[in-house]
C-alpha cells in the first residue's frame, strides 16, 4: 500500500472533531507544512484517489515528495489520534503511565515511580490486561536490581517473581488461543473455505487442540474465554452448524454483558459478537429472533466513539432491517426505510467496513429487484462492484456478482449476460470451489426457460427441484443462500408465463 493511499483511507476515517484536533496539533510543528496542504487536498477538497491527489499536490509544491509528505503526515495524525485516545482508552492511558514510571526510574525519583507501578498494577488487575500487569513486576524487580535490592526481604523478592511468572503463564495460555484461532482463520481465507466434511477435517487438529487448551490447568480469564468461543463460533460457522455457532454467539455476548468494564473502546468485539449472532439466525432462517439483536446494536453506547464506529453500528442495523423487509416480500416497505436513510451513510468511511457497505448496497438492489424495478437495482451494485474486487473471497462479494447476472437476465440482455457469466467463472474458477447454487444458477439460465414451451418448462421441473434440493439441503451452500435463494428463484423460471 503506498503512502499516499495510507493517508488517503487514514483521513477518511477520521471524523469532524478528530480533524479539528489534527489541525490544532499540527499548528504546534515548526517549519514547511507540505502535509498541511496534502491534507486539505484530501479532508477538504475531497480528492479520493492517489492519481488526483498526486496531480493537485504537485501543482500546489511543485519539487515537493508527495510520498515523504504522506509519510510525515501519517505520522503526525497517528500522533494526534494516540493524544486523544490517551483521555478515552485504558490501554493507551495505562502504557502512558508505564512510560512516565520508566521517566521517574530513570531520573532516580524511586519512591514516585514505585508509588506509580502500584497504581498502575493495580489498574492492570482490575481490566485484566496481564501484559501491562507483568512489564510492573518487571519494571520494579529490574530497578530493585540496580539498585541492589535496598530494604527488601527474600520473601518480597520471590513473591514479586511469582507474580510476574503467573503473569507470563496466562498470557501463554491466551496466546496459544491466539495461535490456533489465527491457523483457522488463515486455512479459511486461504483455502477456500469448507465445502464438504473432507474439508471439515483437514482442521480436526485445530480442534483438538484447542480442546486441550481449553482443558488445561491454567485458569481462564475473560480474554481466554473470548478467545475460545471467537474460535468455537468461527468454526462452527464455517462448517454449515450455524446451530451450534449461535449457541456459541450467545455465549459470547453473555460473556460481553457480563463484563462490560473490560471491554474495549470503542467496543467492537462485543458488536461483532452481535453482529455473528445475526448473520447466524440469517442463516439458520430465525427471522423471528433478529430484531432483539437488531435493538441490542441500536443500544450499544457510542458516547466518545469515533464517526466510523458509529456509521458501522448504522450500516449493520440497515443491513438486517432490510433483510427482514425482503424475507417478508415488503419490498414497498423496504424502499420506503432506504429513502430514510441518511445521506451520508452512503459516502461516509467508504474505504472502512467495505463488507458491510457491499451487503447494505446489495439489500438495497434486492428490495428494488423485489418490486421488478431491474435498472434501479442494477445501479446499486455497479455503484460497488469494481471497487470490492479485491474483496472476492467475501461471500457477499459473489452474491453481488449473482445478483448482477440474474438481472441482465431478467432484462432480457443477451450481451451483457455472456459477458458477465464469462467474467464470473474467470474470475473465480482459479480463486474458489463452484458451489451447487452457482451451478444452478448457470443451469437455469443455459436450459433457457423464457423461450422454451410450457410443456417442456414442465418436463423440466422435477429435475430442477430435485437438484433445488440438494442444494438447499447442503450446509455448505448456507454462506451464500442466506443472500440469495437462488433454489426458489431457479423454481419459478420454469412457471413462466407467455
Amino acid at each position: 500500500m503506498s503512502s499516499t493511499f495510507t493517508a488517503l483511507k487514514l483521513i477518511n476515517s477520521l471524523s469532524g472533531s478528530e480533524k479539528r484536533h489534527f489541525k490544532l496539533f499540527s499548528e504546534k510543528q515548526q517549519g514547511e507544512k507540505d502535509y498541511q496542504g496534502l491534507f486539505d487536498l484530501i479532508a477538504d477538497q475531497a480528492l479520493t484517489d492517489t492519481r488526483s491527489i498526486a496531480q493537485a499536490y504537485q501543482k500546489m509544491f511543485p519539487g515537493s515528495s508527495l510520498d515523504t509528505a504522506s509519510r510525515y503526515l501519517v505520522k503526525l495524525i497517528t500522533d494526534s489520534l494516540i493524544q486523544s485516545k490517551i483521555e478515552k482508552d485504558n490501554l493507551f492511558h495505562l502504557f502512558q503511565r508505564l512510560m512516565r514510571v520508566k521517566i521517574l526510574q530513570e531520573r532516580s525519583l524511586a519512591e514516585e515511580a514505585h508509588h506509580e507501578l502500584k497504581k498502575i498494577r493495580k489498574k492492570a488487575e482490575e481490566s485484566q490486561n496481564h501484559f501491562v500487569q507483568y512489564m510492573t513486576f518487571r519494571y520494579e524487580l529490574n530497578y530493585l536490581s540496580e539498585v541492589d535490592f535496598p530494604g527488601m526481604s527474600d520473601t518480597y523478592l520471590v513473591e514479586m517473581q511469582m507474580k510476574a511468572k503467573e503473569s507470563l503463564r496466562t498470557m501463554h495460555h491466551i496466546e496459544g488461543h491466539y495461535s490456533l484461532y489465527e491457523l483457522l482463520k488463515y486455512r479459511l481465507i486461504h483455502y477456500g473455505g469448507i465445502k464438504s466434511d473432507d474439508d471439515k477435517k483437514k482442521l480436526n487438529d485445530l480442534l483438538l487442540s484447542e480442546v486441550s487448551l481449553v482443558a488445561g490447568k491454567v485458569k481462564n480469564s475473560f480474554e481466554s474465554r473470548k478467545l475460545h468461543l471467537l474460535f468455537q463460533s468461527f468454526f462452527f460457522t464455517h462448517t454449515g452448524d450455524h446451530k451450534s455457532a449461535l449457541k456459541t454467539f450467545q455465549e459470547l455476548n453473555k460473556l460481553f454483558e457480563q463484563n462490560t468494564d473490560l471491554q474495549e473502546h470503542p467496543p467492537i468485539a462485543y458488536f461483532s459478537s452481535l453482529d455473528g449472532i445475526l448473520d447466524s439466525l440469517n442463516s439458520n432462517q430465525h427471522y423471528e429472533q433478529m430484531p432483539f439483536y437488531i435493538d441490542k446494536i441500536s443500544g450499544i453506547d457510542v458516547t466518545s466513539c469515533p464517526d466510523h464506529f458509529r456509521y458501522l453500528l448504522q450500516k449493520t442495523i440497515a443491513v438486517y432491517s432490510l433483510k427482514l423487509l425482503i424475507q417478508n416480500q415488503n419490498y414497498s416497505e423496504a424502499i420506503a426505510y432506504i429513502k430514510t436513510l441518511e445521506p451520508n451513510l452512503w459516502a461516509a468511511y467508504h474505504l472502512i467496513n467495505v463488507e458491510k457497505r457491499m451487503e447494505l448496497h446489495f439489500y438495497c438492489s434486492l428490495a428494488f429487484f423485489g418490486q421488478k424495478e431491474y435498472k434501479k437495482a442494477l445501479k446499486y451494485l455497479i455503484d460497488i462492484t469494481p471497487e470490492s474486487a479485491q474483496y472476492a473471497l467475501l461471500p457477499v462479494y459473489k452474491a453481488v456478482r449473482l445478483l448482477q447476472i440474474i438481472i441482465h437476465y431478467e432484462l432480457k440482455n443477451a450481451t451483457f449476460l455472456t459477458y458477465e457469466i464469462r467474467s464470473y467463472k474467470r474470475f473465480f474458477q482459479q480463486k474458489l470451489k463452484q458451489l451447487k447454487s452457482e451451478k444452478l444458477l448457470f443451469k437455469t439460465i443455459q436450459l433457457d426457460p423464457y423461450n422454451n414451451s410450457p410443456a417442456k418448462n414442465k418436463s423440466l421441473v422435477p429435475r430442477i427441484r430435485k437438484y433445488c434440493e440438494s442444494v438447499q439441503e447442503d450446509k455448505y451452500e448456507r454462506t451464500l443462500l442466506k443472500y440469495l435463494d437462488l433454489p426458489t428463484w431457479a423454481l419459478l423460471q420454469f412457471k413462466v408465463k407467455h
